[in-house]
């Protein structure tokens, strides 16, 4: 491997990183994770404009995050690869790691499971 094809790998790694650097997307993920909406639920259930949670579905497909399912005029969104959690997954974990907060340590609990992130290690990797 040359450098160049060296430095494209971690070109790349960055990019995919830079995709959770918006709360909203994460966000997006952790609904989608569960079951698909289209994008007026997504904006709903976020309190965001339709707008913008289009232009972070546009993202997150574009970077193979997401894709779409099509039934009649309606657009569902869904999770490509529930391999994604595994990312978020370890960001919680970090946090939790880091967090001496207690209360913020419970909002993490609770969202490791209402996001159903690993669901068969989910009691081993929560942090007391």
């Amino acid at each position: 491997m040359n450098r160049e094809e060296f430095n494209n790998i971690f070109k790349s790694i960055s990019e995919f990183f830079g995709v959770f650097s918006n709360p909203d997307r994460v966000k997006i993920l952790g609904l989608l994770m569960k079951q698909e909406f289209d994008v007026h639920h997504i904006q709903e259930k976020l309190n965001i404009s339709q707008s913008r949670a289009s232009q972070h579905l546009k993202l997150l497909k574009l970077k193979n995050l997401v894709e779409e399912r099509r039934e009649g005029k309606h657009v569902y969104y869904h999770v490509k690869d529930p391999n994604v959690s595994k990312v978020i997954e370890s960001a919680v974990l970090f946090n939790m790691l880091t967090i001496k907060d207690q209360e913020v340590k419970n909002s993490l609990n609770t969202l490791f499971k209402l996001w159903h992130i690993d669901e068969k290690n989910n009691e081993e990797n929560l942090i007391k």
